[in-house]
């Protein structure tokens, strides 16, 4: 036993999840700066992501010499630098890439969100070299001006102690907290809500109604999630929390006879609970009733009930009382996926291989959907290679049964609105999802007229990821969408919610308008390997909110069908 690393370990306090997580992210943040392998950099960094997801301790882990290999994305050199962390206070490399950095450099190692490399660029062309002026530069608007939005929104996440979450990335850490509630904490029940249980995008909090009869020993205890997780207030019945991913924890208590009326009150939105209580009263003053289900209470008021995802104070109470809510698209509904991937562009897997994951899913159809020529940073597709998968594939047609291969194209709708590929490539397909992936910098009205002249091709089927944002890194360009929507249902076109989870595009807000228009939707996942083909559901998501039905969906066509309506 090292008798000096056991005292030093027993006379500090523990370290919390969060500060283990800052340290390996510090660590990756200027490894960056040092040309190291990419490949070790990105690992320290999804190490860090994950561990800030971790229920359990990672300091009582080590003291108690339990094996950290056994979490995925942990291998050796982690475990051992978190070892080095717990047992010492310190880690020896990160000191000395400290002591070795530039001032500049040094100073940034204190927000492990910020790119060392971005933010260098900027220091460079402002002539600037501390974070307080980075700060100024960022305050005073001469970032985005100078560098763009996308610039500027990842500084201000960076130098913001709280962080928004993409919903994709909140299931794990969902999961994890509700079974502390119910492991650790003793609740008898825990269920989410708030904006994660309406599918909101990006969430900055997650909410959850606890069942106990120990509400103060619930928080007390929740305070020791990761390591620790500091209360930022608390009262008798709720209290909020700081977790080490960057958002916050709300609890509110909430008993068996009264569950319902809870889960309705901390679903909300704000706005669905104003036009609710015009039918309902107060909320507050409803507490005397038993609503053990939300659909007794929404019973109660001669309401339907209203799925969570609809709850964002549109139309949907007035609909719940005249029974003209929707029925919301399923993943049941669908029948095939119009965009994948292939080892021919930038995809992970064969056609073969895409095909029999889609197929094992109980998919009718898949689309294979590579990149076109003119992407070479995804290794878009030559014209000649191009006619190549159209015949292969029409081989590996006539050997299934049941299922089919769809021939298709994402085609990059390029500057001036034309497309890709010449359009006698273009007919043979079954169908384009067409795209933006370049000059997302046009004006809104010459980014407009780019899509309308590409929809003017008679072989332009879907628009893929129509705006192009990222969330929580890229706006999207600027398009005069109700112009695209009218010009789509003139012309015979489709959208697509893209199901990646950092695209979500089309927003739900749009997919509405589309949809209202008579413009159909494909919901697909943009799949890049076999694995991906499960993203659907946050595709999904974003067409529930919506207030899609089946029927608004082009893939819960059969084939058939949908080849008709392909055919303009």
């Amino acid at each position: 036993m090292d008798v000096d690393a056991e005292s030093n370990r027993a006379e500090r306090a523990s370290l919390s999840n969060a500060e283990i997580a800052d340290r390996l992210a510090s660590l990756a943040q200027l490894l960056s700066t040092q040309n190291e392998n990419p490949y070790k950099v990105k690992a320290y960094r999804r190490a860090a992501a994950r561990i800030r997801t971790f229920a359990e301790s990672l300091d009582e882990m080590v003291r108690e010499e339990a094996d950290l290999t056994r979490f995925a994305g942990i291998g050796e050199g982690i475990a051992a630098a978190i070892r080095e962390i717990v047992t010492t206070g310190a880690l020896g490399k990160l000191d000395k890439l400290r002591e070795q950095a530039t001032p500049a450099v040094a100073g940034i190692s204190a927000y492990p969100r910020l790119d060392p490399k971005r933010v260098m660029r900027i220091y460079k062309k402002l002539r600037i070299a501390s974070v307080d002026e980075l700060k100024a530069q960022l305050e005073n608007g001469t970032i985005q001006q100078v560098f763009g939005a996308r610039m500027a929104q990842h500084i201000q996440q960076g130098l913001t102690e709280t962080h928004a979450l993409l919903l994709y990335h909140a299931d794990d850490l969902r999961d994890a907290i509700e079974a502390f509630l119910v492991g650790p904490c003793g609740a008898a029940r825990a269920e989410a809500a708030g904006d994660y249980r309406r599918r909101v995008e990006v969430i900055d909090e997650l909410v959850f109604v606890v069942e106990t009869g120990d509400f103060a020993r619930v928080i007390a205890r929740m305070q020791r999630y990761g390591g620790r997780t500091p209360i930022l207030s608390s009262g008798a019945d709720s209290a909020f929390f700081a977790l080490s991913s960057g958002i916050g924890l709300r609890l509110q208590r909430g008993d068996k006879n009264n569950w319902g009326i809870h889960m309705v009150a901390c679903t909300g939105s704000k706005a669905h609970l104003r036009k609710l209580t015009t039918v309902s009263g107060p909320l507050r003053s409803l507490t005397g009733e038993a609503f053990p289900t939300e659909a007794a209470f929404y019973r109660k008021f001669e309401l339907a009930y209203i799925e969570p995802e609809l709850r964002e104070g549109r139309d949907e109470v007035r609909q719940a009382g005249a029974g003209q809510l929707p029925k919301l698209v399923a993943l049941d509904d669908i029948r095939g996926d119009l965009h994948a991937h292939t080892t021919s562009s930038d995809g992970s897997h064969s056609i073969e291989a895409m095909a029999a994951a889609a197929r094992k899913r109980g998919y009718e159809y898949v689309g294979i959907s590579d990149h076109s020529q003119s992407l070479k940073i995804a290794r878009g597709v030559a014209v000649e290679d191009l006619w190549a998968q159209i015949r292969f594939i029409d081989k590996l047609n006539g050997r299934l049964h049941g299922f089919r291969i769809l021939k298709s194209s994402e085609v990059d709708i390029l500057a001036d609105g034309s497309l890709d590929y010449p359009d006698d490539l273009l007919k043979e397909l079954d169908y384009t999802v067409c795209s933006i992936h370049l000059r997302f910098g046009l004006g809104r009205e010459a980014q407009t007229e780019r899509i309308l002249r590409a929809m003017d091709n008679r072989y332009f089927n879907i628009l893929g990821h129509p705006i192009g944002r990222l969330l929580l890194k890229r706006p999207g360009y600027d398009i005069d969408i109700d112009r695209v929507v009218d010009h789509a249902r003139a012309n015979g076109c489709f959208f697509e919610i893209n199901s990646s989870p950092d695209r979500l595009d089309l927003s739900a807000e749009n997919a509405r308008r589309a949809a209202e228009a008579g413009v159909m939707i494909a919901v697909s996942t943009d799949s890049h390997s076999t694995g991906e083909f499960g993203l659907i559901r946050c595709g999904l998501d974003q067409a529930r909110r919506a207030g899609l039905e089946k029927s608004a969906i082009l893939n819960c066509l059969p084939w058939p069908q949908l080849q008709r309506l392909l055919r303009r």
